[in-house]
Formats: structure tokens, sequence, C-alpha cells
């Protein structure tokens, strides 16, 4: 994982279950109030594929529409 990934995953296992908005995260790894969703989505992204390389692994990070991203450490 890159330190950005790593940021973006410790602020997930800090807050499970809990929707982290799209500012929120650009504010805490990146220090800036505006964001790029475009780069965050492709941290996300790289995220995604760590954390689901394996068939069959549940989605473990999930994308609320219009408004961020929550992790689950269950899949569910």
């Amino acid at each position: 994982m890159t330190p950005v990934e790593c940021q973006i995953m410790e602020m997930f296992m800090q807050n499970p279950d809990r929707v982290l908005t799209k500012r929120e995260i650009y504010k805490q790894v990146w220090n800036h109030e505006n964001f790029d969703d475009n780069n965050l989505s492709v941290f996300i992204s790289r995220l995604r594929s760590i954390l689901e390389s394996r068939e069959g692994s549940p989605p473990y990070i999930q994308t609320i529409r219009g408004i961020g991203y929550r992790f689950s450490g269950d899949g569910q």
C-alpha cells in the first residue's frame, strides 16, 4: 500500500461502519478543504482491489452515493 492508501485505510479502521464523507477523507489525508473526487476514487479503487483480491471476497468498502464511503470489517 502507498502512504495515502494507508492513511485512508487507517481512517476506515478507526471508524468502522461509519460513513466518511469525501470531503472529510480528503481533508484528513491531503489536508485540503477542497477535494478532487477523481483522485479519491482512484485510491478507493486501489484499496478495493487489495482488500477484495480473492474471489468471493465481500465488498469491504461501500460507496454511499453523493456522500462518501463506508468500511465494514465484516464486508456487510
